[in-house]
């Protein structure tokens, strides 16, 4: 009668490491883009609560002190600003993050930027450096003195698109899901 062998064995052979490293490159290769994507999905939500808090901010000060706030952005960047129409403040292009009393500056997460329109965005076309340009003057009644339209998102990806209605000064922010976008 012949006992089974034993083995004892110490040590894994080239071809079983090389198989777990190609395995590990491929999840690895398949996880960086979603993980990229939901990262940038995350920010962009945080964009969008920031950007309609800071217009209930300006619609709400003007109602307050009874004269003209102005909201604006510099296109190509991720600041944004909120002031009195008449203050000095919106003679320099100013990027330093400041909250006082007439003036609240702030910009949005990550790598997020605005557009004035859709393919400066996705595109990646939108020049930064310049000034600021007005996304909403909200008047005293709680009303904003014209319709307006601003993009905003990462360079490369589907932009989410702020509308503000004049009458009314409501907002709305629609996400890159919604393919009903127009340039």
């Amino acid at each position: 009668m012949r006992l089974p062998r034993r083995s004892n064995r110490r040590a894994f052979t080239l071809m079983e490491i090389i198989l777990v490293v190609v395995i590990m490159v491929i999840v690895t290769a398949i996880a960086i883009p979603v993980i990229r994507s939901m990262l940038t999905d995350s920010r962009s939500t945080a964009a969008g609560d920031l950007v309609r808090g800071r217009l209930a901010e300006a619609r709400s000060r003007a109602m307050e002190d009874g004269r003209p706030w102005r909201i604006g952005c510099i296109p190509g960047t991720g600041m944004i600003q909120v002031a009195p129409e008449d203050s000095q403040e919106w003679a320099h292009a100013s990027q330093d993050i400041t909250e006082m009393i007439d003036l609240i500056r702030d910009q949005l997460p990550g790598d997020l930027i605005f557009g004035l329109s859709m393919s400066d965005i996705a595109g990646g076309g939108a020049s930064s450096g310049g000034g600021w340009e007005t996304m909403a003057v909200y008047l005293p009644g709680g009303d904003a003195r014209e319709d307006r339209t601003v993009y905003f998102g990462a360079t490369g990806f589907y932009p989410r698109r702020v509308t503000l209605r004049c009458l009314t000064g409501a907002v709305t922010i629609e996400d890159p899901d919604s393919r009903t976008l127009s340039p």
